[in-house]
Formats: structure tokens, C-alpha cells, sequence
């Protein structure tokens, strides 16, 4: 997929960019960088919850950059009925899913599956969707008619469909390599918390008394892995 020379020059790149940026135009960027990220951590919380005996009130993502700025929250998970493995776990859930989840992205790349990519993405965020009490009926409905026609065109093997497909596989290249920069972007977000702020490694150091810095030390360590995903699983 990728050599680690240009695995290690495009992860300093992001940490310059996350480091020394400033101004309403980076902001933006970062946050459109983030999104891939966002709606997988959003969806992990979510699902890890919902997995545990919870109920997933609604998944909330917020894409205008004056809204983010001024709320501070680019997607929200609101869950309910949570026992106290459930709210570990879901805490948990947000970093360990995007760290996970771009795992299984290189994995498939280097399974020659890129194409099962894109639909993968949609499925979580589509049944995070079903499963919350607050659903968008055509939002999830555009989804599943995307996720049944590549379906389609794999098991009947269309040819001039499949051709049109894979003509546009650029477009998954481009999606994989969004999430990895977002990915290396969120790993710099969290390197910049400070242990007193509102974010998950405060709530899990709340519920669990370790440290948080320990918290972030653990999600800096899955994401950091995640992150160069693509080189060490060509060890395997």
C-alpha cells in the first residue's frame, strides 16, 4: 500500500499541519480531514454501547465549521441505559474503533478488496443509524440503495457495471488515504489534550481511577499502530 518512508513523511507532514496551523481556513480543513474519522469514532461509541445493553439515542455529526467551532464537537453519540461495563466499554469504543477500523481498511487493500472499502464504511455507519431511536429515514435509505447495488454488482458481475466501478476505484485510494491523514490528525488532537479536559480519557479516568494520562497514552498507542497498519500487516 504504502512504504514506511512515506508513511513516516506524510505523518510528520500532518504533525506540521496540526502543530503550526492557524486561521478559520485550517480549522476547516482539519475538520473535513477529521470526518471519516469522526463518524467511525461516533459510531463506535455507539455500537460498543448499544453491544453492552445500552440504547443508542442518535448519532449527530456536525459539518459546518462555524457550528463546530462554536459548539466544539464535530459528532456526538447520545446514549442511554448504560450499565458500568457499558459506559467502559463505550468510552472505549470511540479511538479503539477508528484505530480498528483502518486496520481492516489496510487489510483489505492488501487483499486486493479495495473496492469492499467504501460499502464496509457505510454499512457501520448505516446500522448505527437503525439502531438509534432517532433515525433519518432517507439518509439510511441512499445508504442501503449504495451498499445493495455494490452487493449487486459483485455477485452477478455486471461486467460494464463492474468496469464503471472499478474505473472510479480512485476514489476509494482517495477515501482510504483521507482516513489515514485524519487518522494522524486525530493522533496530534489527542497528543494536545490536556489531562484535565473534556474528552473520553477524563471520563474513563473518572470511572476507572487510572490516570488519564495513561488513557491517552493507550489511544495514542492504537491510533499510532493503526496509523502504520499498512506496513507492519505485510509482515503476516
Amino acid at each position: 500500500m504504502m512504504d514506511l518512508p512515506v508513511l513516516i513523511a506524510l505523518f510528520f507532514a500532518v504533525a506540521y499541519f496540526t502543530f503550526s496551523s492557524r486561521g478559520m481556513i485550517a480549522y476547516t480543513f482539519g475538520i473535513y480531514l477529521d470526518l471519516p474519522n469522526v463518524i467511525i469514532h461516533e459510531c463506535g461509541h455507539a455500537l460498543t454501547a448499544r453491544l453492552w445493553g445500552g440504547s443508542i439515542q442518535s448519532v449527530k455529526f456536525h459539518i459546518l465549521p462555524s457550528i463546530v467551532k462554536s459548539g466544539g464537537i464535530l459528532g456526538l453519540a447520545e446514549i442511554g441505559n448504560r450499565s458500568g461495563l457499558g459506559i467502559f466499554f463505550s468510552l472505549l469504543g470511540g479511538y479503539v474503533s477508528q484505530a480498528l477500523f483502518f486496520v481492516v481498511v489496510s487489510y483489505l487493500y492488501l487483499q486486493g478488496l479495495l473496492l469492499w472499502i467504501i460499502p464496509l464504511f457505510l454499512c457501520i455507519y448505516l446500522l448505527t443509524n437503525l439502531l438509534a431511536k432517532e433515525k433519518s429515514f432517507w439518509q439510511n435509505l441512499i445508504i442501503l440503495i449504495v451498499i445493495g447495488a455494490s452487493i449487486m454488482l459483485y455477485r452477478n458481475n455486471y461486467s460494464f457495471l463492474l468496469r464503471i466501478y472499478q474505473s472510479v476505484d480512485v476514489i476509494t485510494i482517495g477515501f482510504v488515504i483521507w482516513y489515514m491523514l485524519g487518522l494522524a490528525h486525530q493522533f496530534f488532537i489527542v497528543l494536545l489534550l490536556k489531562t484535565d479536559s473534556h474528552w473520553d480519557g477524563t471520563a474513563l479516568a473518572t470511572k476507572t481511577y487510572i490516570p488519564t494520562v495513561i488513557w491517552k497514552g493507550f489511544f495514542l498507542l492504537a491510533m499510532g499502530g493503526a496509523y502504520f497498519a499498512p506496513f507492519w500487516l505485510q509482515w503476516f
